[in-house]
């Protein structure tokens, strides 16, 4: 589930990305602001690199890895705070969408059968 999780953030960021690619949402996002074509692609290079660290995390979820429990904590708590500070700017449906399920992400990996699960199955080393 969290992997599945993980990988539907993905998608809403790779969704964002050709969204500023093709030209649409900034102007309305920021109306005070003028955004200049270098920072368009510099926020496109930014959320691809976030989105593929999600695909990266989702498999790690998926396959059961230690360091994917730990980073997956820390990216869904930068995403809460990425998601409440974007309502502020602009209440829309991907920040909503993205702190439901950032919060579901963190609640789910703080249960203790799913920490032991991913503890259980770190690599041993001797």
């Amino acid at each position: 589930m969290l992997a599945i999780l993980e990988a539907f953030l993905g998608i809403l960021l790779l969704v964002g990305v050709f969204a500023i690619v093709a030209g649409f949402g900034l102007p309305e996002l920021f109306p005070r602001f003028r955004f200049f074509p270098l920072r368009l692609f510099a926020i496109a290079i930014v959320l691809f690199v976030v989105a593929a660290i999600d695909f990266l995390l989702a498999f790690g979820l998926w396959n059961g890895f230690s360091w994917a429990w730990g980073a997956t904590l820390v990216f869904a708590i930068l995403g809460i705070a990425f998601a409440v500070f974007s309502l502020f700017l602009r209440p829309g449906i991907g920040e909503i969408l993205s702190l439901i399920i950032n919060l579901l992400v963190v609640y789910y990996l703080m249960q203790p059968r799913v920490h032991t699960y991913f503890t259980r199955n770190s690599p041993v080393t001797t």
